[in-house]
């Protein structure tokens, strides 16, 4: 039986392992997701843009969809990321992610064609009808160029399988608005990993993000602390994972994010080209960061 999609708590934007083939790495794969589990993830969102979606070849998504389901073995939903920029490709997607069992699909609005509002309701109307699954719009407009604002959301609220928007907007005060407007009919998760704690505050039920590859934990336990309402203990975790968050989610994401995963004892390969290795001077930010996080795991 699929695990049912909630919102609640923090999901891991999972990455995709390479070999030094660059082929996917099953056993690491694997142990990464065990790892997640055992260190609390709400849930995984894989093969989405820290997953490498679009540099993965199409025979290997559906292989790293398999894996990660077979893997979670129904103790935590799985979120499948359904990137392509054009309906057919997601529909396709989503029908193999509702077959297989995952809890949800990720859809962009249908980027680089620059459709509009209209086309980007046709969009999601289309892969929800093409598959019985949960789908988590997703609103990012820096990478696709398009803004799901409130007049869009609206429209697509009306989608039952619409549940959910993981939210990438940077200005606090839209992000509110948005909760405001229709948060009662969609869940609002924070999709920013440095903007989690005040998203939390204004309201939203959960985030996803990508340096919970490598502190699980940590992010589970700002969550938890605002969601109780112990502010201070949020907030020192905030500020403890931010240098972090600023050393890795810099050029070539998630390259740098990848090659940081052997810190914590479960290296996962280079990104695919072209992004490029990380910055030397970053990894060793990042590696001082991870060290300091330390002393919260057993708090």
């Amino acid at each position: 039986m699929t695990r049912k999609f909630t919102p609640d708590g923090i999901y891991t934007a999972i990455v995709t392992p390479f070999n030094d083939a660059d082929e996917l790495d099953e056993s690491a794969f694997r142990k990464l997701i065990d790892f997640q589990i055992a260190s609390g993830a709400a849930g995984l969102l894989v093969i989405g843009g820290s997953g490498e979606y679009v540099s993965m070849t199409p025979s290997e998504r559906p292989r790293a969809i398999d894996i990660a389901i077979d893997q979670a073995a129904d103790r935590i939903p799985i979120v499948v990321g359904a990137l392509a920029p054009g309906s057919r490709e997601v529909q396709d997607t989503a029908r193999y992610a509702a077959k297989a069992g995952a809890s949800a699909v990720l859809v962009l609005p249908a980027y680089y064609i620059k459709p509009s509002a209209a086309g980007i309701y046709e969009h999601f109307a289309r892969v929800a009808d093409a598959a019985p699954i949960p789908i988590v719009a997703y609103n990012n407009a820096g990478r696709t160029g398009i803004t799901l604002d409130v007049s869009i959301l609206e429209t697509l609220t009306s989608i039952p399988s619409v549940v959910a928007l993981k939210e990438c907007e940077r200005d606090l005060a839209l992000i509110a608005g948005k909760i405001n407007a229709v948060g009662k009919r969609i869940a609002i998760m924070s999709g920013d990993d440095d903007l989690g704690f005040p998203t939390f505050l204004l309201g939203s039920p959960g985030g996803i993000f990508t340096t919970a590859n490598l502190v699980p934990a940590i992010h589970r336990k700002l969550f938890e602390a605002a969601v109780k309402g112990d502010l201070k203990q949020a907030r020192s975790l905030h500020y403890a994972l931010l240098p972090l968050i600023e050393a890795l989610y810099t050029a070539n994401h998630p390259g740098p994010l990848k090659e940081a995963m052997a810190f914590v004892g479960h290296p996962a390969g280079r990104a695919r080209s072209p992004l490029q290795k990380a910055n030397p001077e970053n990894l060793k930010l990042a590696e001082a960061a991870l060290r300091k996080l330390e002393e919260f795991v057993g708090a």
